[in-house]
């Protein structure tokens, strides 16, 4: 119909006002024409009720001009009668319909926009509306094929490119879900396809990523590699150092005899593995680190040792499976090395604070003004700076994280994502809780945040998506943090400070688990007890917290008061207090205790006249700290006195005994000047042998090339012409 009037009466309006006079109005007009006229043929597409206009396509105007258009789509009369296809489609903006494509495209289409509103995905109808046309225009029977198509147009659109890569990553999860088939057979796997998770820490599903085994050349390797994947459930990170380490091994088993038969493998070809990984080497020929070549073979071993009931593994030789690490050179001790923020850093970071602020660029959320998203990235900031807390757990505070004791100290609840612990508290200044509560006071005002969100502290900037039900993301700070440190590096009195702290803002070094860091760093120096560094840090042992801090001379001269108010001889007898130098040096002279040799003191511990027999000398020093390697080389003496069995002299047995006989002492007089310690005594004495361990010790004695401990003989000289 047309104004109301059919067809017909609407010709005889507009035509015949035009012979008669002036046009009628159309009320006017249907009140007084009496004309009848017979019915005409009703429209040939499904469910219009209208009159057909058109003789040659019996369709009505309306469905007659849309049949016009579509033509040129390729679309004939009988798939156009062939759907309903309503009159007022094209009137409504938020509408679109599939009707018209291929059956597998708009199922395909279909199960996507279901999946993408089931996470909370915008779907944009203009979008949709030019997808359906590109469609039509190629003939394009998939979304893969759309995409192709798409990409190379002239001016591509982004917002369709988006969409269908999208898409194609849903369908081609789906179509591997249902063909009955395992990628993880085959040698290349797609992270994405078979939805592999990003890293071992998360549970985020990889978008992209091919994982590749055709590097590892040795089949019984690369099976190895595939099968521990899948068995264990490892993650594509995970995956690729399995990779790239069993690659090493089957580049030096690929050219030896037995290399590709795992049942004739020879502790000879152990040992080529082993030198391979002794001689590893980065791409341009450089010696990597002994500590990724020592990770690399542990990871080779675990691999071995964890897969032991996998199918390639049963196969191989007994005689290989007992690969050792004794020949390569092991890592050097950890050492810490300070990545606490100093002061005078942290004031030119807290005086330029308002330049931590979103670019001009960012497209801001309706409801949400740029000096919200600055104030929330400036508050995160601070409770990293104040609070210690690893970065995850800062960015997913609860909403009401800031409470009081009864007294009205405030303190927060958090969770601890690492430990798997949660409804966690800490203390807080209350500096720190005015900044907390500036920023609750802000969030108040902010209506459009999604209702799963709406329970943090730092709820996601996002308007749509997964990510909009949850906290703010890594990323979504990393990238402001960073470009405020570089907006401060290049300020010009920044450049200009002679203390060069243009020097100290990198990367490296400001790095945001290095506030996690400084907040050790300052309980440390303010002289925070041990138990309670520990506890604010949320570790199990002071010992992980000490890789967090460097113990201050200040504080080390004072727990080397009170310890050596208990140092003692080999006799038992007390000896008087020393000073912080002498202290390091004589420690450093032996692993066991204090040596005060001079030859072997200057010589840093390598020159000892009795060969490190420490409890039969009387230059020997120990005192409580010292007592944890005490009982550690006890039980080692033991231990070789055990391995001598019948293969020494009775000597060697006694000279054994006597050793251990004489450390025992040492350790009873300890432990009784212990006991006549007071409660209070003993607390200092324990804090302060706790942050004793951090002084270095010595190194041990030298061994033997092919990694043997040999036993601890001493040299005896036998008359002339004897044997």
């Amino acid at each position: 119909m047309i104004k109301g009037l059919c067809h017909r009466h609407y010709s005889r309006w507009h035509h015949g006002s035009e012979q008669t006079g002036p046009r009628l109005d159309v009320e006017e007009f249907a009140a007084t024409d009496k004309a009848l006229f017979p019915p005409g043929k009703r429209c040939a597409s499904p469910a219009c009720g209208a009159e057909s206009s058109q003789r040659a396509s019996g369709l009505c105007l309306w469905h007659h001009t849309m049949f016009r258009k579509l033509t040129k789509h390729g679309i004939d009369h009988a798939a156009f009668i062939a759907v309903e296809r309503p009159l007022d489609i094209r009137y409504h903006r938020h509408e679109f319909s599939f009707i018209d494509l291929p059956p597998i495209l708009r199922t395909e289409l279909l199960l996507v926009l279901q999946e993408r509103d089931r996470n909370s995905y915008r779907i944009m109808p203009v979008t949709m509306r030019r997808i359906i046309r590109t469609a039509m225009e190629s003939n394009a029977r998939s979304i893969h094929r759309l995409l192709d198509t798409e990409e190379g147009r002239a001016r591509p659109d982004a917002n369709v490119i988006g969409f269908l890569r999208y898409a194609g990553l849903l369908t081609a999860r789906w179509r591997y879900c249902h063909s009955g088939k395992d990628m993880r057979a085959e040698d290349v796997w797609d992270a994405a396809v078979i939805a592999l998770r990003k890293d071992r820490t998360s549970q985020k599903i990889c978008s992209k990523g091919t994982l590749d085994f055709r590097n590892i050349r040795v089949d019984w390797l690369r099976e190895t590699a595939k099968e521990y994947a899948r068995h264990f459930g490892l993650a594509a990170d995970q995956i690729r150092d399995v990779i790239r380490t069993v690659q090493v091994a089957s580049h030096a088993l690929a050219g030896r005899p037995h290399g590709t038969r795992p049942e004739q493998l020879t502790r000879t070809d152990a040992k080529a593995v082993v030198d391979a990984y002794r001689n590893l080497t980065h791409e341009n020929g450089d010696q990597r680190t002994d500590s990724v070549k020592y990770d690399y073979f542990k990871l080779f071993q675990r691999v071995l040792r964890e897969g032991s009931d996998l199918e390639p593994v049963t196969r191989v030789s007994a005689r290989f499976m007992f690969i050792t690490a004794e020949a390569l050179p092991k890592p050097g001790p950890h050492k810490n090395p300070g990545r606490a923020i100093p002061d005078h850093i942290i004031r030119i970071l807290d005086a330029n604070l308002h330049l931590l602020a979103v670019d001009e660029k960012y497209s801001l959320p309706a409801g949400r003004t740029r000096e919200f998203h600055n104030l929330m990235l400036q508050t995160i900031y601070q409770l990293l700076r104040d609070l210690g807390r690893r970065p995850t757990e800062i960015y997913s505070l609860p909403r009401d994280t800031l409470r009081e004791t009864d007294d009205g100290q405030p303190y927060i609840i958090y969770d601890s994502h690492k430990t798997a612990e949660y409804g966690l508290e800490l203390p807080v200044h209350r500096s720190t809780a005015t900044i907390i509560r500036t920023w609750q006071e802000t969030l108040e005002k902010i209506l459009n945040i999604h209702p799963d969100a709406a329970g943090y502290l730092f709820p996601s900037p996002r308007p749509y998506g997964p990510q909009s039900k949850t906290y703010i993301t890594p990323t979504g700070f990393h990238t402001n943090y960073w470009r405020w440190i570089d907006r401060i590096r290049t300020q010009a009195e920044v450049r200009d400070d002679p203390l060069s702290p243009a020097d100290f803002l990198t990367r490296e070094r400001m790095g945001l688990y290095n506030w996690r860091h400084t907040y050790a760093q300052r309980l440390s120096d303010n002289s925070t007890p041990p138990d309670v560094i520990k506890e604010l840090m949320n570790h199990k042992s002071f010992t992980t917290s000490t890789g967090y801090i460097k113990i201050t001379r200040d504080r080390q001269r004072k727990a080397i008061e009170i310890v050596n108010s208990t140092t003692i001889d080999r006799q038992g007898l007390l000896h008087g207090p020393k000073d912080y130098a002498a202290y390091v040096r004589e420690s450093v002279s032996t692993p066991l205790g204090l040596c005060t040799e001079p030859s072997n003191v200057k010589a840093a511990g390598q020159s000892c006249p009795v060969r490190n027999k420490c409890g039969g000398c009387q230059y020997y020093r120990a005192n409580l700290s010292h007592l944890p390697q005490i009982d550690a080389h006890i039980v080692a003496l033991t231990a070789d006195l055990i391995a001598a069995g019948d293969i020494a002299e009775p000597w060697v047995h006694q000279s054994l005994k006597d050793e251990i006989a004489s450390y025992k002492r040492m350790r009873t007089a300890l432990l009784k000047e212990k006991s006549r310690l007071t409660p209070e005594d003993n607390a200092l004495i324990d804090d302060a042998v706790t942050l004793l361990q951090e002084i270095p010790a010595a190194a041990p004695p030298p061994t033997p090339s092919d990694g043997r401990r040999m036993l601890p003989l001493t040299p005896v000289r036998t008359p002339a012409g004897q044997p």
